[in-house]
């Protein structure tokens, strides 16, 4: 809209008369209106105030707080071949999007990488990552209890939306559907509201609970649901029940229509990132205290999606299921838990090796799929091929 008004007011210049009047009207107008703009940004949260225009090089911004400190060690210490390492640190230079790159195992920093401007202290909106912190919040909340379990029925908390599209179908929606995406939406997947969701899209009966649909509109009801059962934010709920014990900030946590988006829009550094991946790694310890029931972690890895159409095969490694907000992949026959969000961003979880590894990309240039798949399945290889070596120095 900017730059529309400055169009427009370059193009009144054109005419003679009044010219310095028009220049000023021109300058106010657009003044006038980033005020504005960036006031009920500020008021609603729809986007970070610091934030570059959108499709500028970086969708990043330096958060304010310092992330969190990991202990270090070397790849060799870790059980690496250094020189592995460090070639595979050179070549993904060439990997045009990647931003940062983080490998935790047993617990300490192992690789820190970052490129084209980023740094330790840059936030990305990690997109559907956030599904998974949505996830671990209900399962907080039930462990609170604010809900007898993930089998509880959603329209309850709900009572205002009873006369929407599908409605009688929607009383039979349980909080476990949001979360293994089985809600049987029929709609497409997108940027809806809440409300939108509870009015307007329309269930299958027969999918429910049954099949695997995507469906970010499913974690927005999520977080209004935790919203409403806490009667707080969702993001304050986040930040007392998870990030403070954690030792994490999140960013910035986008609204939508008064409740904090569920399913995506939050920023965090790769380093907090990985902090929230560790959680799951050690099944819901954190410092000796079990912050999540390692019950909720277990069903959370757990596969209630065996097959779907929707599932792909990735050169190295295949989507074999969906938990409760977590990928389950199949690499070289480990299951390899992942939270993964549009663009490229991931949280890889690799039990057998106790590794934590954290991918930060920049979701809005263009994805040279190929390359980066390969880069990919060269740093799986990398990360797994570690126990292998071990194994064979032991014996």
């Amino acid at each position: 809209m900017a730059f529309i008004l400055l169009l427009l007011t370059a193009t009144l210049l054109f005419r003679k008369q009044n010219r310095k009047k028009k220049a000023l009207l021109g300058v106010a107008s657009v003044v006038s209106l980033m005020i504005a703009v960036n006031g009920m940004n500020y008021y609603f949260e729809w986007h970070p105030l610091n934030l570059s225009l959108p499709f500028t090089a970086s969708q990043s911004f330096e958060v304010k707080h310092e992330p969190y400190i990991w202990e270090s060690t070397s790849p060799a210490n870790a059980g690496y071949d250094e020189g592995e390492v460090e070639q595979y640190l050179q070549e993904i230079e060439d990997w045009k999007r990647l931003r940062g790159l983080v490998i935790i195992k047993d617990g300490k920093l192992v690789v820190e990488k970052y490129q084209n401007g980023a740094t330790a202290n840059s936030a990305f909106n990690v997109h559907s990552v956030t599904k998974s912190i949505t996830s671990a919040l209900i399962g907080i909340s039930i462990q609170e209890g604010l809900f007898n379990s993930e089998n509880d029925g959603i329209m309850p908390f709900f009572l205002e939306y009873t006369k929407g599209v599908s409605s009688h179908l929607k009383n039979k929606l349980k909080i476990a559907h949001l979360l293994s995406m089985r809600g049987g939406f029929t709609g497409w997947d997108g940027p809806q509201s809440m409300q939108q969701v509870m009015l307007h899209e329309g269930i299958s009966e027969s999918k429910i609970g049954q099949e695997f649909k995507y469906f970010t509109g499913a974690q927005m009801v999520l977080s209004a649901l935790i919203t409403k059962a806490s009667n707080t934010t969702t993001k304050e709920f986040a930040e007392e029940k998870l990030f403070k014990p954690l030792g994490i900030k999140c960013g910035f946590w986008r609204k939508v229509d008064g409740y904090y988006a569920g399913g995506d829009e939050t920023y965090f550094t790769a380093r907090d990132l990985a902090r929230f991946g560790e959680l799951y790694l050690n099944k819901g310890q954190v410092d000796g205290h079990q912050l999540l029931d390692s019950m909720w972690v277990e069903k959370s890895f757990t596969n209630f999606t065996n097959e779907s159409k929707a599932f792909r095969t990735l050169d190295c490694y295949q989507e074999i299921g969906y938990g409760y907000s977590w990928w389950l992949l199949n690499y070289d026959d480990k299951t390899i838990y992942t939270a993964r969000g549009k663009g490229g961003q991931y949280i890889l979880i690799i039990p057998e090796q106790k590794i934590v590894a954290v991918i930060l990309q920049e979701w809005n240039l263009q994805k040279d799929f190929k390359s980066e798949n390969a880069y990919l399945c060269q740093l799986l290889s990398l990360l797994t091929k570690e126990s292998q070596y071990i194994a064979t120095d032991s014996e």
